[in-house]
């Protein structure tokens, strides 16, 4: 009975310590590569050592909530539990609503900041 639940919560720390371990290791080979370079003697270039950095993105932002917004009100409503004598887990299902609002602000900001509107 528990199996399933266990799985599914389970399969999320793994894709993240999948992709943890992948991004250590591809830091370490750009380490050991930079090093490589300064005991040769060559001169390391000063955008080589850091990763590029994305700038943030509110359309980023706004789809990741809205999906988990989304995501959390469809898994409460599916859910057969009960949590206090016998009232559903299904009643519950509102708590999705405040990261979907919270991604609808993050779109309707980056909409309009990419139309060049909102700025007065």
């Amino acid at each position: 009975m528990l199996l399933i639940p266990g799985v599914v919560l389970l399969a999320p720390v793994l894709l993240t310590a999948l992709v943890l371990r992948y991004r250590r290791a591809r830091a370490e080979m750009r380490y050991e590569f930079l090093l490589k370079l300064a005991q040769s003697g060559v001169a390391v270039p000063p955008m080589l050592p850091g990763e590029a950095t994305q700038p943030p993105s509110d359309l980023r932002r706004a789809l990741v909530l809205l999906a988990g917004g989304i995501g959390l009100s469809l898994t409460l409503l599916v859910l057969p539990l009960h949590y206090h004598v016998g009232r559903p887990l299904a009643e519950l299902w509102g708590l999705g609503l405040l990261p979907m609002a919270l991604g609808l602000g993050y779109l309707t900001h980056w909409f309009l900041s990419r139309r060049g509107g909102g700025h007065g």
